[in-house]
């Protein structure tokens, strides 16, 4: 299990701490981006032989190199990287964070870099095979992720009878399916072709309608805004972004 070895193995280590090692008062050195990230989300985010790599890891480089910044990353469970924002505890966020119109009530978004959807990931002997069969069946996903917002609006109605297992890394969430504590995943399309590519009897279901945009996330007012957004315009409109694109992702969203 290649992919869960190394979900297992993430670690902190030099240049990237947790979130409870710094405070929003600390002195910062002016020429250093501190980054908010998660750091066990494989291919955005990922810890590889003591090193963080991924398609983030690429994209916040070139930010970084064209605004004349070193970085510094903070490694936060993904429920609190909203708040840890808002809080303006760093510069700005980056963890495949799906820009919603709630989370706008507490942070400035930059222009989208990635589209996704939401997929369930499942056993390729299981019987499911659309959201109708969770039915008395547990769904796992990771707490604050717009996976879990969807859950829950939706508890009603499409995962109706659907028991829920949360946990605070997507690394806990794929032991649990293996322990048979949930039969399925609810997460990202890029991710769950991730997973499957080094677990073959693993399935991928898409979920229609579920696209969604991902940003990064600054404090509100703060000056990065703009700065970052013309980056971003950039490396799409010279490809660059479509080349991380290809590099790190098995499949990816296709414009609509």
């Amino acid at each position: 299990m290649k992919i869960l070895n190394l979900l297992l193995s993430i670690l902190v280590f030099a240049g990237c701490e947790k979130k409870d090692d710094f405070k929003a008062d600390d002195i910062k050195p002016a020429n250093v981006l501190n980054i908010a990230i998660s750091s066990d989300y494989p291919p955005f985010i990922y810890n590889e032989n003591g090193k963080l790599v991924g398609f983030e890891v690429e994209l916040i480089n070139v930010i970084a190199k064209k605004l004349g910044k070193t970085i510094h990353f903070h490694d936060v469970d993904f429920q609190d990287i909203i708040s840890t924002v808002a809080k303006k505890q760093v510069d700005f966020a980056i963890a495949a964070i799906g820009h919603t119109k709630e989370r706008e009530k507490e942070v400035d978004f930059t222009v989208p870099y990635h589209r996704s959807m939401s997929v369930i990931v499942t056993s390729i002997a299981s019987t499911i095979s659309k959201i109708e069969n969770l039915s008395g069946k547990t769904l796992g996903f990771e707490k604050g992720t717009t996976y879990e917002k969807y859950f829950t609006d939706n508890k009603n109605k499409e995962f109706k009878n659907v028991k829920q297992l949360q946990r605070n890394k997507f690394a806990e969430l794929f032991t649990a399916m293996h322990e048979g504590k949930c039969q399925a995943i609810l997460t990202g399309y890029s991710e769950g072709h991730e997973i499957q590519d080094s677990n073959p009897d693993l399935k991928i279901i898409p979920i229609e309608d579920t696209v969604i945009t991902f940003a990064i996330a600054v404090p509100k007012g703060s000056a990065l805004l703009n700065q970052i957004n013309e980056i971003v315009q950039e490396m799409i409109k010279n490809g660059e972004i479509t080349k991380l694109e290809n590099q790190y992702f098995k499949k990816i969203v296709a414009e609509g």
